[in-house]
């Protein structure tokens, strides 16, 4: 049996820190990294760096303004990394759309969908579209519309269906997109509850695929291994007031 171990690479490189950005560019074999917020959640950062498997290297200071709580995803197809969302020094205005080519950042858009954070956003590389979620907006409400980034230009292309919520993960799957779990309102919202639904985006339509599987949770993570065919997921939080966290791995797979 192959032993698996978690192996500490690094221990220098960006400064420490809390809800940064992180992409995989499988095109050129790089992790970016942007943005996030130190221990003063106002020392926001805008820097840029990239992890070659080995070291870090801070590849800019410059580009999207400083922000935490952004998203990225890899577009396969245009060959960049691009970033939206997030919260800045000001508060909430990243409502911007940013593309990282491994040399530049370019400001791809302005407008889109409205400046929002704690949502879940993926690459739909069958359909050639990065997807957006839900998320938090500046007055603390819970949004469910999803948008889909072409490369030019975004488009609403659905706003229900699926329950709005925040912290949830969404994940390419082979030949969709699929999201799981996120809480229906924010942490000090009494009336929030904790989702565990398994939803499937096709480009046209919400799917509720089952109501059972994982615990409900939020603000776990989750991700496509596409050499089995599996959908990931692990921990989270199962409960809001007080919050308690699991340490669980689930796969979910499909058949013919």
């Amino acid at each position: 049996m192959t032993r698996i171990l978690w192996t500490q690479k690094q221990d220098a490189g960006p400064a420490p820190r809390a809800y940064s950005a992180m992409a995989y560019d499988s095109n050129r074999g790089r992790t970016v990294l942007f943005g996030g917020t130190g221990v003063i959640a106002t020392n926001l950062f805008a820097d840029t760096w990239e992890w070659d498997g080995e070291n870090w290297t801070q590849v800019a200071d410059s580009g999207p303004p400083a922000r935490a709580q952004a998203a990225m995803a890899y577009d396969v197809q245009r060959k960049q990394t691009v970033l939206f969302g997030g919260l800045g020094p000001g508060g909430f205005g990243g409502g911007d759309t940013w593309g990282w080519d491994g040399d530049n950042w370019t400001q791809l858009a302005v407008s889109g969908p409205s400046p929002r954070t704690n949502f879940a956003m993926a690459y739909d590389s069958k359909r050639q579209r990065i997807v957006v979620f839900g998320g938090l907006d500046a007055i603390s409400h819970t949004l469910g519309d999803t948008w889909e980034w072409n490369g030019s230009m975004w488009t609403q292309v659905s706003d229900f269906g699926i329950v709005p919520c925040v912290f949830a993960s969404l994940a390419f799957k082979g030949d969709g997109v699929a999201l799981f779990g996120g809480a229906s309102g924010a942490a000090s919202d009494p009336a929030a509850k904790i989702l565990g639904s398994t939803w499937t985006w096709n480009g046209r339509n919400w799917t509720l695929r089952q109501d059972f599987g994982p615990s409900p949770r939020f603000a776990h993570a989750m991700c496509y291994d596409s050499k089995r065919g599996t959908l990931v997921l692990f921990g989270g939080f199962i409960s809001l007031q007080p919050e308690a966290t699991v340490a669980d791995t689930w796969e979910h797979s499909e058949g013919p």
